[in-house]
Formats: structure tokens, C-alpha cells, sequence
């Protein structure tokens, strides 16, 4: 009697993955039901949170609320439930991570080594703080996918001048040193046009 063979298996999804068009799951086009649909209500929670430096306050909402992997998902203005504008996560523990191994934690050296190129940043400690500002025509120059530093060091007095608002970037002699220290602290995803 000639074997079975194994039945064909999907791939399974990585609910985990960001792309350049998708968080997990979630796709540009979908609307409040279709995460409801996909992820239950329960994992859901609208919310009201404060916005850049406290000025205004966001409806948002939030997917796995209170856990590991809560993340954010801002709506268009005026598409409210209706148009994703991005997707921000900044739990330390989370396990999202990018199809180039980018995650929460990664160290600043991962983020050149895949850019090849140096990468310019704002000074850390204030509300805008580790953001980047240029890719200097690097690899990740195009992508959808955003980052935003920290820094684990306490500094001494001369290291003072990697803090508040401030252009700096990777080629800088105290950056380099500080290298180690320099963590990627919030990733986003920017979907339908979005302007970041």
C-alpha cells in the first residue's frame, strides 16, 4: 500500500512581523470592524492619550492593551475608525520585530549596519528626543518603518552635549563612543500617506 503523503501546510503568519505595509496582521485598508474581525474586541481599547508635549490630546486605539505588545493605532484625521495614519509601539518588552530582525532594544550599531550609511538624530531627553533625522541615503532612507532613540548611559558632564535639542549623528566622535548605549526605543509604522 503506497504511503500517504503529508498534507500541504500553509506557512504560518507571523503576527508579530512589521513590514512596510502591515503590523501583524493589520493591513493599510482596514477599518475599526475589520480589527475587530481579526483581532476581537477585547484586544481592542479606544482611548484618549496625551499628544506631543501634552499640547493636545489623541483619540486612539490601542491593540493588546496592557500587555508586552500594546501597540498604537492612530487614525487619519477626520477617518476616525476608518483610515490607519500609523502604528507606534514603545514596550520595552514587546516582541514585534522587523524582516530584518529590527525590534524593540536593538542596539543603534544594528540600525547602521543595515543602513550603511551614517544616521542623524535629535538630541536625546526632551519630547523629541532620539528621533532620526536623516538616513543619509542609506538603505533604510525609503522605508515606512520609523525609528526613535535612547540612550541607557548615564552621562557624565562631558557627555552632556548628546542631550536636548540637538543635531547629532553616528560619525560624531562622542556619539561613536556612546555607541553601545544607543537603543532603538519606539518603532512606527506610517501607513496611507500619512505625513510624519
Amino acid at each position: 500500500m503506497p504511503a500517504t503523503p503529508d498534507p500541504i501546510r500553509k506557512p504560518a503568519i507571523d503576527t508579530l512581523l512589521i513590514t512596510d505595509s502591515s503590523w501583524g496582521l493589520i493591513r493599510p485598508n482596514m477599518k475599526f470592524t475589520d480589527l475587530k474581525a481579526v483581532y476581537g474586541e477585547v484586544n481592542l481599547k479606544d482611548e484618549r492619550i496625551c499628544g506631543p508635549e501634552c499640547v493636545d490630546s489623541l483619540d486612539v486605539t490601542k491593540l493588546y492593551p496592557g500587555t508586552i505588545n500594546e501597540a498604537i493605532i492612530y487614525w487619519k484625521e477626520k477617518a476616525w475608525h476608518k483610515t490607519i495614519a500609523m502604528i507606534v509601539c514603545y514596550q520595552d518588552s514587546a516582541l514585534y520585530h522587523t524582516d530584518k530582525g529590527l525590534k524593540i532594544k536593538s542596539g543603534f550599531s544594528d540600525l547602521l549596519r543595515l543602513n550603511k550609511q551614517k544616521i542623524g538624530f535629535t538630541g536625546f531627553g526632551w519630547d523629541y528626543g532620539g528621533s532620526i533625522t536623516s538616513y543619509h541615503n542609506g538603505q533604510l532612507e525609503k522605508t515606512a518603518i520609523h525609528y526613535e532613540l535612547d540612550i541607557s548611559k548615564n552621562p557624565t558632564d562631558d557627555e552632556m552635549e548628546v542631550f536636548g535639542d540637538t543635531l547629532l549623528d553616528s560619525d560624531m566622535p562622542l556619539v561613536k563612543k556612546l555607541l553601545p548605549y544607543i537603543y532603538i526605543r519606539k518603532i512606527t509604522l506610517v501607513l496611507n500617506n500619512h505625513e510624519y
